[in-house]
C-alpha cells in the first residue's frame, strides 16, 4: 500500500486535537497582534484572538509560513515514512499558501496540491475524506482526482454580526459594502466552491430570521443527501452556534460525522467576531 500523508493549513480549522485524532499534518499560519507574531493554534487560541479584536476594534494582519518552514514540514513527513503527500489548502482567494505549496518541490516526496475553494472546516472535511480514501486503499492519483471532484459538492453558509470587518478585510465583492449600509441587516454568506469566493445568498433582519433561513438551507441541501459530514462553527460567538446546532439537530443526528469548531484567527481576521454557520460535505 502507498504511504500517503495529508496536510492542511490552519485555516482549515483542523486544530491540534483534530489533527492528532485524524492523523492529518497541520501547517499553521501567523497572526500579528500589536507587532508580535503568534503561531495560530499553537501560541494563539481562537478565544484570545476574538477578545483582542473586540478590545481593539480593528483587524490584525496575518501571514503564511516561509518556504523554509514548509520544507521543514515536508522533511518531517518524509522522515515519518511517507512517500506521497496531498496538501489541501483553503481557497487561494484568501491566502497565498496554495501558490507557495505549488511552487516548492521536495526530493523524496511526490506532492499534489488541492485548492479546496472553501474555508474553515469544510476544507478540513476534505482532508478527513482523503484520509478515509487512503484507508480504503485507493491509489494516490485516484484520491487526488476524487478530492478535486468532491470539493465541488461542499458548502459552507455563515452569518456575521457586522459588515465592518469583512469589508475592511478587502476580500469580498462591492455588494457587501452596499448591503452593509442598512441597519440590522444580517447576511447569509456562502463560500462558493465554483469560484472559491464569498457571495451573499440572503439578507435578513435580525438573528432569528437568519437562523430560520439557515434551517431552510439545511433542508434544501441536506434533505436530499443520504450520507454527509457536517460542521457547525463560530467565530467569537459560541451562543449563535449553539442555537443553530439545536435547530439543526435532526441533520446533525443523521450525519456520518459531526464536528464543531472556532473559526481560526487567520480567517477571523477577515470576518471579525460574531460569526456562526454550518457546512457539509456529501460522501460516497
Amino acid at each position: 500500500m502507498e504511504k500517503i500523508a495529508v496536510l492542511v493549513d490552519s485555516g482549515s480549522d483542523i486544530d491540534l486535537e483534530k489533527a492528532k485524532e485524524f492523523g492529518i499534518y497541520l501547517m499553521p499560519f501567523y497572526v500579528n497582534l500589536d507587532g508580535e507574531f503568534y503561531i495560530e493554534q499553537e501560541e494563539l487560541k481562537a478565544e484570545e484572538f476574538y477578545d483582542w479584536i473586540k478590545k481593539h476594534e480593528k483587524l490584525p494582519k496575518t501571514s503564511i509560513p516561509s518556504p523554509g518552514e514548509l520544507e521543514e514540514k515536508f522533511k518531517k513527513i518524509k522522515n515519518d515514512g511517507y512517500e506521497k503527500l496531498i496538501i489541501i489548502t483553503i481557497s487561494k482567494n484568501f491566502t497565498g499558501f496554495f501558490n507557495l505549496c505549488s511552487q516548492i518541490e521536495f526530493e523524496g516526496l511526490d506532492i499534489r496540491v488541492v485548492d479546496s475553494k472553501s474555508v474553515a472546516l469544510t476544507t478540513g472535511l476534505l482532508a478527513i475524506y482523503a484520509k478515509d480514501l487512503i484507508k480504503k486503499g485507493y491509489d494516490f492519483e485516484k484520491i487526488v482526482e476524487m478530492i478535486e471532484e468532491k470539493k465541488k459538492e461542499s458548502k459552507i453558509f455563515f452569518t456575521i454580526d457586522t459588515f465592518k470587518y469583512i469589508i475592511a478585510g478587502g476580500r469580498v465583492p462591492k455588494a457587501f459594502g452596499k448591503v452593509g449600509e442598512f441597519l440590522n441587516i444580517k447576511p447569509i454568506v456562502l463560500c462558493d466552491p465554483v469560484d472559491g469566493k464569498y457571495h451573499i445568498v440572503k439578507t435578513c433582519r435580525g438573528e432569528k430570521k437568519v437562523i430560520k433561513e439557515m434551517e431552510k438551507l439545511a433542508s434544501e441541501y441536506l434533505g436530499k443527501i443520504d450520507k454527509y459530514y457536517m460542521v457547525i462553527s463560530n467565530g467569537g460567538y459560541k451562543k449563535g452556534s449553539e442555537i443553530l446546532e439545536e435547530k439543526l439537530k435532526d441533520f446533525k443526528e443523521k450525519s456520518s460525522l459531526f464536528l464543531t469548531s472556532q473559526i481560526a484567527p487567520s480567517l477571523g481576521a477577515n470576518t471579525g467576531p460574531g460569526l456562526f454557520g454550518f457546512g457539509f460535505l456529501p460522501i460516497d
